[in-house]
């Protein structure tokens, strides 16, 4: 059982943070009856998939609603972000600097390598939006993170030329897993055990798409500190070494330090998976379309092959291999980002073979 006085401390903390309304919160709960009788569990998703003004991009709008109070505060005028071509966050991006009438300016890695001659599902809104767009060739001795930083370096650049001053443009890192953007998924924990408290569940498990860390971050962050015997399993949608672990620890405790919590996490508090990732990120895989496939067929509900397949992926394996208690209640995170249904041929991989 968690600590209730930790989680009312952890609720006041953040209301007193700086931010702006973009979203629509709370996301719903609610129970995938099909799924659940299917693996004799009680299977319930949170929709962060319908969480933004914007019907596309998904959860990364709870990072940047903080972001942005402190983007606003500072009064920057051209905001920069980072992202692969199809980045969901680069796209919400986009769409949150045109709501406060500001500059976007993306730096997206070609991970696929198909160029943007035929723009299709994100990139597309992005230029229906009028984001600058800065192309990033994807080397083949890289991984997409360190491509981002070199893309991040070459912005820094940009940035000083286009501005009078530093506090004319502000940089938000890949998926904006910043401290002050994981206070969009310590929110985000404390609105879902509102939500749990409010619908009589006990969730054991919570199941998600990991890739920058931000929403891993907050999600671990709000549950370690409040001792939640809830597990939260970040399934990885792109290969990671072990550091990661400590990656997302630090971006978990300097985010509550944002709070003035002293509290440190280590690796041995954030739960991993990186069995489900198949070839890369952005690279399809047999595991990720099977669940796309069983969510659709079953529930009427769209994943990506991306992102939520893989995560789904991973979820539907546990329930398989039976790791997880029968007749429990487990929580799938919708992240969103059904966008790269829509996306290069590539990213779709055999999702439509018979």
């Amino acid at each position: 059982m968690y600590n209730l006085e930790k989680l009312q401390i952890l609720k006041i903390k953040i209301n007193n943070q700086k931010k702006e309304e973009l979203g629509f919160f709370p996301s719903p709960i609610y129970k995938l009856d099909n799924l659940s009788a299917k693996y004799d569990v009680n299977i319930y998703l949170k929709r962060d998939d319908l969480s933004g003004f914007s019907t596309f991009g998904g959860n990364k709008i709870r990072k940047l609603e903080f972001l942005f109070g402190e983007i606003l505060e500072q009064g920057a005028k051209h905001i920069f972000t980072y992202g692969a071509t199809q980045s969901n966050h680069a796209l919400q991006t986009a769409v949150a600097c045109r709501r406060y009438n500001l500059n976007p300016i993306l730096y997206l890695v070609d991970v696929i390598g198909e160029g943007i001659s035929d723009p299709k599902a994100n990139i597309l809104l992005d230029q229906i939006l009028g984001a600058e767009i800065k192309i990033i060739d994807f080397k083949e001795d890289e991984d997409e993170f360190a491509a981002m930083y070199r893309a991040k370096e070459e912005s820094k650049k940009y940035a000083q030329e286009i501005s009078e001053a530093e506090a004319d443009y502000y940089l938000i890192p890949p998926g904006g897993a910043s401290p002050r953007g994981t206070l969009g998924f310590v929110n985000a924990y404390l609105e879902m055990k509102v939500q749990e408290f409010e619908n009589d569940l006990n969730f054991k498990n919570i199941f998600h798409a990991t890739g920058t860390g931000g929403t891993l971050a907050g999600l671990t962050a709000a549950n370690r500190f409040m001792n939640d015997e809830l597990k939260v399993h970040g399934i990885n949608v792109s290969h990671k070494d072990d550091s990661y672990l400590d990656e997302v620890a630090e971006l978990s405790t300097a985010a509550l330090k944002l709070l003035n919590i002293d509290f440190n996490l280590a690796s041995s508090d954030v739960i991993v998976d990186n069995n489900f990732v198949g070839e890369g990120y952005e690279i399809p895989s047999a595991e990720a379309n099977r669940a796309v496939k069983i969510f659709a067929e079953n529930e009427g509900i769209f994943l990506d092959p991306v992102y939520t397949g893989k995560a789904a992926a991973g979820m539907i394996n546990y329930l398989e291999q039976e790791k997880l208690e029968k007749g429990s209640d487990l929580l799938f995170w919708h992240t969103g980002g059904t966008n790269a249904l829509f996306a290069e041929k590539t990213i779709l991989g055999d999702l439509l073979d018979k």
